[in-house]
């Protein structure tokens, strides 16, 4: 089906004489040699090297009393891997900004925050701070914390009023009110009784033939009627929590509400809405909407849910738009809200409208349209002004607060950042000029962040594929004639150099919509590489295809641990964005559905195929990695193009569509990505003609044709691709004598996310990759 250069001396070549790939258990004890452990020590101490940066989670800026000087707070996310565990830590620093130059003034202790889930200061008193934490990380006792000035003022036990909080990005609710009187936040609705002990009852003439079930609690030694009930959940990262319910608190008092649920409706993402200026007396809120059935949410923008509104008790409810919507912000006006919106159904995530709802009005109209192509030139585009470029909108969540304010409040101004191709950019929206302005570099050599805005200032983060996340402070200064916004960039710390290279391979393929691939590699070799690269021509570097997952998502310009690591052993890291990426406008993303198998196949092998014929990679040393989807293509390609690949490593990899459109948590994924239409309200049958289609895209169907080793890693609770479909494909590989490893990680879902995981897959990937290509012929 496809060529390229060494694939026929691939296809003749034995593929039995690896015993490091090979799935039997050893038979008898091998003698660790020095080599061996050596190299096991170099992998694990690169994994450690790559994976240590920490990454931002949050952040608010502000000026203080001078007006060069700038208070930012942050948290940040760290592994330790002497404990195994992802650490959190709250940080504060002073800086001093003139003259283009950022200087770190002061820098304080940074602070553990184990048993903090989550916290907020209050954007109008920063001497507030609301926190929910529990007691010594347990879950047991749960407490919600109001600091003023650094002291705590109150502590309210909340441990047996509901469960564990929602602090996840499409539930949480954490917020302060206008007025400071009051806190939001999301938690799981409260268990219902078990069975309690029966008191002593008695049964009158006048109670027998009056039959009933309309009792409530555990009542007659039995318990709530309710406890057991199936109600489902959101799928991953949600497994087995229960629905969610906004909890208001009075901060004087620390009296408690929690507001009613509502029927098929799961509340998020809310905030304190001042209605007609006189105070928080209204609730504004995304609510995820269910019929039959919940959907999995994680990675998925394309759920029914709507925008409510009601009082502070939970009364006079209103939905005020409905769609597969999002993030709704409040503008500093107090006018209207802003809200992102995607197409209900088919790809799991796409391009997304800006949407404007005018609260006194009561009409909603759209800010920034979707866009099928990139533009050409700078347009009008239904009224707004686009810049030349535009992709249109693609980004999971807005930041909590987007709202920049530069001395004239007649502007209401957000800013946020969107995939743009394969980078990450910055973008401001003025709302009342309709202008949508670009801010990033165009060189294509680094991906931005915003976590927040505050005034005329803008936080966030910068970073490159070989370069980890580093703080970032935007000044943005409106010109006084044209009135376009710019923003004067101050990094905390520097880009230091390093021995990595990367660059954006723009129009791989043949396809005429295939977009562009990333290219990460070392810059020389070193000791670091000396086990998979030591002449230093680049025709003789081993290269790594690495597809994306989704499908229907990117890879960008931002840090990758797992690719960094992989390169400083001396790896070229080919980065695919096949047609269906997001970024490159709509018609992309809708040009993949129905051709999973076929035109994504084709643009992975054609970027395969020009890396060796540019002479930047060893064409006899090519081996695959990838995860969910990108495992679908790497067993789909395993059955194709036997011989290409060296060595094919998959992480819960989709095998049999049928079977994960059955067991998965997003069934309507394995419709939507084959062409096949699916109702939310009315999920279809799996029946004899679907099923035929999904096997026809199936790598199952393929599994005659396989022959080249094979390592499946898999999450043991992973709910979005069920490791059931991994496990036959692995037992059908032993049978046919493919020499194959499996290995399955417990306590894990889908992203294989904990450290233990992470470390064992990292090794795992550079030991398997040794042992496929250990027949390379000498340098």
């Amino acid at each position: 089906m496809f060529t390229g250069s060494g694939a026929l001396r691939f296809a003749l070549r034995s593929m039995h004489s690896m015993p490091l790939a090979s799935g039997g258990p050893a038979s008898g004890r091998r003698q660790n040699s020095k080599a061996a452990v050596d190299f096991a020590r170099h992998a694990r101490e690169t994994f450690e090297e790559a994976y240590s940066a920490p990454t931002f989670t949050s952040a608010t800026v502000r000026r203080v009393a001078e007006s060069n000087l700038v208070s930012v707070d942050y948290t940040t996310l760290q592994n330790d891997f002497a404990r195994d565990s992802k650490r959190s830590f709250a940080n504060h620093m002073t800086l001093s900004i003139s003259a283009g130059q950022a200087t770190v003034l002061t820098k304080g202790m940074s602070i553990d925050m184990a048993g903090a889930k989550a916290s907020l200061r209050s954007p109008s008193d920063p001497s507030l701070v609301a926190i929910l934490c529990s007691a010594n990380g347990s879950e047991a006792g749960r407490f919600v914390e109001i600091w003023r000035d650094g002291v705590l003022a109150k502590s309210i036990n909340v441990s047996d009023k509901h469960g564990d909080y929602y602090t996840d990005i499409f539930f949480n609710s954490l917020a302060w009110s206008t007025d400071n009187k009051h806190i939001m936040y999301a938690a799981e609705r409260p268990e219902y009784e078990k069975a309690k002990p029966d008191a002593t009852g008695s049964d009158t003439m006048e109670d027998i033939g009056d039959i009933t079930d309309e009792i409530e609690g555990a009542v007659a030694g039995v318990a709530d009627s309710r406890r057991y009930q199936f109600e489902g959940d959101w799928g991953v990262s949600y497994i087995g929590k229960r629905p969610p319910v906004l909890v208001v608190i009075d901060v004087s008092s620390g009296a408690m509400e929690i507001l009613p649920s509502i029927d098929n409706v799961s509340p998020g993402q809310a905030q304190f809405l001042a209605k007609n200026g006189t105070g928080a007396d209204q609730i504004v809120f995304t609510g995820y909407q269910h019929a039959v059935r919940k959907h999995g949410i994680l990675f998925c923008y394309n759920r029914p849910s709507g925008i409510y509104v009601c009082d502070t008790d939970g009364s006079d409810l209103k939905c005020i738009y409905a769609g597969s919507v999002r993030s709704a912000r409040i503008t500093p006006s107090g006018k209207g809200l802003v809200f992102l919106a995607t197409a209900t159904g088919g790809p799991h995530d796409s391009a997304s409208e800006l949407i404007y709802y005018d609260l006194a009005a009561g009409r909603a109209h759209t800010l920034v349209p979707i866009i099928k192509q990139p533009l050409e030139e700078e347009q009008l585009v239904c009224g707004t002004r686009l810049p030349k470029g535009f992709v249109g909108i693609y980004t999971g969540q807005l930041p909590a607060q987007p709202w920049l304010q530069l001395g004239d409040l007649t502007h209401d101004i957000l800013i946020f950042t969107s995939v743009w191709r394969s980078t990450v950019r910055v973008l401001t929206f003025d709302i009342q000029r309709l202008v949508l302005q670009v801010h990033s570099s165009d060189n294509g050599t680094l991906s931005n962040a915003v976590l927040g805005a505050d005034g005329d200032l803008v936080i966030g983060t910068t970073s490159t594929p070989a370069h980890p996340e580093i703080l970032a402070i935007g000044e943005v200064t409106r010109d006084s004639h044209s009135q376009d916004l710019a923003i004067q960039w101050h990094h905390t710390a520097s880009l230091t150099e390093c021995d990595i290279d990367w660059r954006v391979i723009v129009n791989n393929g043949e396809h005429e919509r295939a977009p562009e691939c990333i290219f990460v590699c070392p810059q020389t070799p070193n000791n670091k590489t000396r086990y998979f690269w030591k002449s230093g021509r680049a025709a003789s570097r081993p290269l790594i295809v690495y597809p994306h997952g989704g499908p229907h998502s990117t890879f960008t310009t931002t840090y990758n641990a797992q690719v960094a690591g992989l390169a400083r052993l001396g790896f070229g890291v080919l980065l695919v964005n096949f047609t269906g990426s997001l970024g490159f406008g709509l018609d992309a993303v809708l040009a993949q559905v129905g051709q999973m198998d076929t035109l994504t196949i084709k643009e992975i092998q054609n970027a395969a195929v020009d890396i060796h014929n540019k002479g930047d990679a060893d064409s006899e040393a090519t081996v695959y990695l990838g995860g969910s989807f990108g495992g679908y293509t790497g067993a789909l390609l395993a059955g194709l193009v036997p011989g290409f690949y060296r060595g094919i490593a998959i992480r819960n990899p989709v095998i049999d569509i049928a079977a994960n459109a059955l067991t998965s948590d997003i069934p309507d994924w394995n419709w939507a990505e084959v062409g096949l239409e699916y109702s939310f309200d009315s999920p279809p049958e799996l029946g004899p003609e679907t099923f035929a289609k999904m096997w026809r895209a199936s790598p199952a169907r393929l599994i005659e044709k396989i022959k080249d080793p094979m390592l499946l890693l898999l999450g043991a609770a992973d709910s979005r691709v069920p490791n059931q479909q991994s496990l036959s494909f692995y037992y059908r590989l032993r049978a046919a004598n493919v020499p194959v490893q499996c290995k399955v990680y417990p306590n894990v879902g889908h992203p294989l996310n904990t450290i233990e995981a992470e470390r064992d897959v990292f090794v795992s990937l550079v030991r398997f990759f040794a042992a496929s290509l250990k027949e390379r012929k000498s340098e």
